[in-house]
């Protein structure tokens, strides 16, 4: 939180009546109106009327957790090229402004006019494959886009953002010191194991988070005394599950369980094990109330909208509902539970730590009740893995199973699925029967069905039979499958994203160049003359270069060995009488300049060209280019035949 935001609720919060804009005003050394503009701000910034305005003046409301703000931190000036951007593109998306004032701005990050300016142009590059551009026009900074690309732009800054609060099994084990947290994750691994049941990693730090919480409660003597205690099973492989891993905590912990401890241990199991638990609005809701879904409901709606952040899915809904029901049961009790990671996530990940604080206001208004910072933090912690859970799937191959649901099939195809593959696919969506399919609005690219299909599957789409029975003797087929989709995949990434990295201006064609040295400095100047990389970027590639040579066989690929080009870029030059490098004679140069916001669709189109470049006779045909608009056509050439070929 801004500094002035936190001046102003701390001088309310000592008043003890209402104070008005022109007292407040000398006191903060500001003027009334900007008063009236911080209040205003701070309450959007929440969707709280955290400062209450009436005829007398400004006053506290006394519903909010005024303590919880003020232990923010304040805001740390930002200092690089990247810090700056965030900042604007946070300003513009999470406060609601349709534009900003430059000069604000300017006064904000004590900064010059030109240097806001400058700093504007090098976005438009940065960010330029989000298809989005920031504009300056009467002074006042604004966004053009649609929203869709948007919403990606701001995914990606928040999820930059949370990288830095990663939790990890060695952050568990330095907060819960009190448990063996690597015994623990044992014990998890091995039942999971021993059952059959898969467990990701994102859900394996997820259920040792809640596990150390639950045995951290009880080594202090806090038990837990209510909840529910019906457990359904919906095989005897879930039944044995629980009752292994009870003996096991308890034997190893050495405590007893009580029977809603118990519950909530199975529940964090169901929502865990893939797709135990099949339907978030029934069979949750019997557990944890139709209220705590429809809160549930409402903060996923509600932080869409105000954050464009898409927290829709049962996995995260799944163990948020469990946790909002437990965290209102503790709160209304006195009780909370310690959280000595509150502190690096609130420190490093404010925007996730402000989300988690629009939902802690919310339900001390709607319930009576305090909820503390630590408290806060565990919320943040459920939003942050979502995040970083949405980021990692983008990787894998997006798959959708047909397979009506009868004897349990649909959950054992499903489970040999995740088991086998599951570090390469994204299965998102179990379907009971084909008319279902127009109803998923997320794109898949493999079709896993155990029916015949009348479904056309469309361009990058791809159906894969398979059957109930022997499914062992079926790995090698599934992963031909999805080895094959995965190079369809990005073959479609490098012909839609061609032009985001290739231009006109870095295609070359040169027979006079003879050393690599005179190749890197003519490509290294024009992406400097062209502001893409600063002045630094040619030392860098040398550094990279010389650590090991990059050319295999008639090809180069130099790069720094950073991210840090201002836009992402691939120069190519070719010579048809070579250039020596190293101990290589090679035809074909790619300079390679990347900006980290492209990374993730950069990898899939690096992956590409060295497909591409690995194909016989390619070097040969592309000597013969002598435009850039014959390198774009052979290029696209390429992916049709590959495409005709894998039909």
């Amino acid at each position: 939180m801004k500094k002035k935001y936190i001046d102003l609720l701390k001088y309310l919060s000592i008043q003890n009546s209402a104070s008005t804009s022109n007292e407040i005003a000398n006191v903060l050394q500001v003027s009334p109106r900007s008063v009236k503009n911080f209040v205003h701000e701070i309450n959007s910034m929440y969707g709280k009327k955290i400062i209450l305005s009436s005829r007398s003046g400004y006053t506290i409301n006394s519903k909010s957790n005024i303590s919880l703000l003020l232990n923010e931190d304040t805001e740390v000036l930002p200092q690089t090229h990247e810090e700056r951007s965030y900042y604007i593109i946070k300003q513009l998306f999470l406060n609601h402004s349709s534009s900003l004032d430059i000069f604000d701005v300017c006064d904000y990050l004590c900064v010059s006019y030109s240097t806001i300016r400058s700093l504007l142009s090098k976005m438009n590059k940065t960010f330029s494959s989000y298809h989005i551009e920031f504009t300056c026009e009467n002074e006042q900074i604004r966004i053009k886009g649609n929203e869709k690309d948007k919403r990606k732009l701001i995914s990606y800054v928040i999820n930059e953002e949370y990288r830095n609060s990663l939790i990890n099994t060695e952050a568990l084990a330095q907060n819960f010191k009190s448990i063996d947290v690597f015994k623990l994750q044992k014990i998890i691994q091995e039942t999971f194991k021993k059952h059959n049941f898969y467990l990701n990693d994102f859900s394996s730090i997820n259920i040792l988070l809640h596990l150390c919480i639950i045995l951290d409660r009880k080594i202090i003597g806090s038990d837990l005394h209510s909840g529910s205690t019906l457990f359904h099973f919906d095989s005897k492989s879930e039944k044995d599950f629980l009752m292994d891993l009870h003996t096991e905590l308890e034997q190893n912990f050495h405590m007893v369980l009580n029977d809603y401890e118990l519950f909530d241990i199975y529940m964090i199991f169901k929502a865990n094990a893939n797709y135990s638990l099949s339907s978030f609005d029934k069979e949750l809701g019997n557990v944890v109330g139709e209220n705590i879904i429809q809160l549930t409901e409402k903060y996923v709606h509600e932080i869409n909208n105000y954050y464009m952040i898409d927290l829709s899915s049962d996995s995260f809904k799944t163990p948020f509902a469990l946790h909002l029901k437990n965290l209102i049961f503790r709160a209304k009790e006195n009780r909370y539970t310690a959280n000595s990671m509150a502190q690096i996530i609130r420190t490093n990940s404010p925007l996730v730590f402000d989300i988690a604080i629009f939902i802690s206001l919310d339900l001390m208004e709607q319930f009576n009740i305090m909820i503390n910072e630590d408290e806060t933090a565990f919320l943040a912690m459920h939003i942050g893995a979502e995040i970083e859970r949405q980021s990692e799937s983008k990787a894998k191959v997006p798959a959708i199973l047909i397979c009506p649901d009868y004897h349990d099939m649909s959950k054992q195809i499903t489970n040999f699925l995740l088991i086998n593959f599951g570090n390469q696919l994204n299965l998102f969506s179990v379907l009971p029967e084909e008319t279902l399919i127009k109803k998923v609005s997320n794109p898949f690219a493999i079709i896993f069905t155990t029916i015949p299909l009348r479904y056309q599957a469309k361009e990058n789409e791809m159906i894969v039979p398979i059957s109930p029975i022997e499914l062992n003797s079926q790995i090698d087929n599934i992963q031909h499958s999805v080895s094959k989709s995965r190079e369809i995949f990005k073959d479609h990434k490098l012909r839609i994203n061609f032009h985001d990295f290739f231009e006109k201006d870095l295609f070359i064609m040169n027979n006079e160049f003879e050393s690599k040295e005179q190749v890197l400095t003519f490509l290294c100047d024009k992406l400097i003359n062209k502001n893409y990389v600063d002045s630094t970027f040619e030392e860098r590639v040398y550094q990279r270069e010389n650590a090991a040579t990059t050319a295999f066989g008639n090809i180069a690929i130099p790069h720094s060995a950073d991210m840090n080009a201002i836009k992402t870029s691939i120069s190519v030059f070719i010579s048809k009488k070579g250039i020596n490098w190293g101990h290589n004679t090679v035809y074909v140069i790619l300079l390679l300049a990347i900006n980290k916001a492209d990374r993730r669709q950069f990898r899939y189109l690096y992956e590409s060209m060295i497909s591409f470049f690995a194909e016989p006779n390619i070097i040969q045909d592309l000597r013969n280019c002598t435009s850039f608009k014959d390198f774009e056509n052979f290029v696209y050439s390429w992916i049709d035949q590959k495409e005709a070929d894998q039909k």
